[in-house]
């Protein structure tokens, strides 16, 4: 299968959507690229998760769909579904797409959002879309080709990964023709149309990661005119970027019946950290448990254990490494909408010991270890 960069998908080309059905029969169906350059918006959970950002992703000519389609005829859906395939571009048709001689443009994937009902209520919802092969493809060759970094194990081979370079900033497009209301000036208008004819847009920032080296010097509202210096600048700042091995959490603490992490970026992304040191965020909790019978839930970072700071995993293990079976301990934890609190569990060691989980990149295995359990 051969991957093609150039030239990118225009508006209006035909590509082949080549996938699993939902028999997972391998189907290929003809499309048309309506828009190449969707910016992809999907808005925080009410839990912290992974949410793709920064992305431009592309849109198909889907036709009619399965419920159109019986509407029309008077068929009803289950048995239509049964013998025939009708257009399906939903969330269960991801694949590639790819030209007439197979070479694939782009990634037909599956994303995840959460659509909101009502005051409360919320549901998740999956849509598929196409991703650019030249948005992977940089990262792909240098894979390929050999890296310079931390080696991962990729179906029985180790190979170096890359480390990325990025900027931690959610951004969102906005017209030129709106920009004008926000003080844009004619001169960066022109300069940004000759740059990019298609898009005809400018970024802005919708927010920072918390941590990160660009926190504290962009700010929401913020307009991206240049990237070192080209096409030119009104205002210099000199803004930090963030280095990633691309392997996400390595490293996992259960503590009285609570999984404890370092913060990840979609908590980051909040744009808020406790300012304890960041503290130890609680990602997960089971029931039953110390942490459950005494209230210590997910959403929150422990910042303290018995007044001793506990600003990352390291300095957590060693404070509640110390502690013993039966003991009272005093928490305090900062909320994710900023509030603090501070609670009093007794750990139980028998049932739940003090275990650590970590990612061993070189052969691609967790690994658990007891740190402190009844002998």
């Amino acid at each position: 299968m051969n991957f093609e960069t150039e030239p990118a998908l225009r508006r209006g080309d035909s590509v082949y959507l080549v996938g699993l059905n939902r028999s997972l029969h391998a189907t290929s169906r003809k499309s048309i690229v309506t828009n190449p350059y969707a910016a992809l918006n999907i808005s925080s959970a009410d839990c912290p998760r992974y949410r793709a950002t920064n992305m431009e992703v592309i849109e198909l000519d889907t036709g009619k769909d399965v419920d159109e389609v019986c509407s029309k005829s008077s068929i009803s859906l289950q048995w239509m579904s049964q013998f025939y395939t009708l257009p399906d571009f939903g969330s269960s048709f991801s694949g590639v797409l790819t030209d007439e001689q197979g070479r694939v443009q782009a990634i037909w994937g599956s994303f995840s959002t959460q659509l909101k009902f009502g005051c409360s209520t919320s549901e998740d919802h999956q849509f598929v879309r196409g991703i650019p092969v030249y948005a992977v493809s940089q990262v792909l060759d240098k894979i390929i080709n050999g890296a310079k970094g931390p080696p991962l194990l990729i179906n029985g081979v180790s190979r170096p990964m890359p480390l990325v370079r990025i900027l931690e900033v959610e951004l969102y497009p906005t017209l030129l023709s709106k920009a004008r209301s926000f003080a844009l000036s004619d001169h960066w208008v022109q300069a940004l149309v000759r740059k990019d004819p298609v898009r005809r847009q400018v970024l802005r920032v919708k927010g920072c990661l918390a941590g990160s080296k660009a926190e504290n010097l962009l700010e929401q509202g913020d307009m991206i005119l240049a990237v070192d210096k080209e096409p030119g600048r009104e205002i210099d700042l000199i803004v930090g970027t963030d280095v990633r091995d691309g392997n996400g959490t390595t490293r996992v603490i259960n503590w009285c019946g609570c999984i404890v992490q370092d913060s990840h970026p979609a908590v980051r992304a909040l744009g808020f950290l406790p300012e304890e040191g960041h503290g130890v965020y609680v990602a997960r909790w089971c029931h039953g448990s110390p942490v459950h019978r005494y209230g210590l839930y997910a959403l929150q970072w422990i910042v303290e254990i018995n007044g001793k700071p506990t600003p990352d995993l390291d300095a957590f293990l060693n404070v509640t490494k110390e502690l013993g079976h039966g003991e009272f301990v005093r928490v305090k934890t900062v909320h994710l909408n900023g509030k603090p609190r501070v609670l009093t569990l007794k750990q139980d060691l028998h049932y739940w010991p003090t275990w650590e989980l970590r990612f061993d990149p070189t052969s691609a295995v967790w690994r658990r270890e007891t740190i402190k359990g009844l002998d």
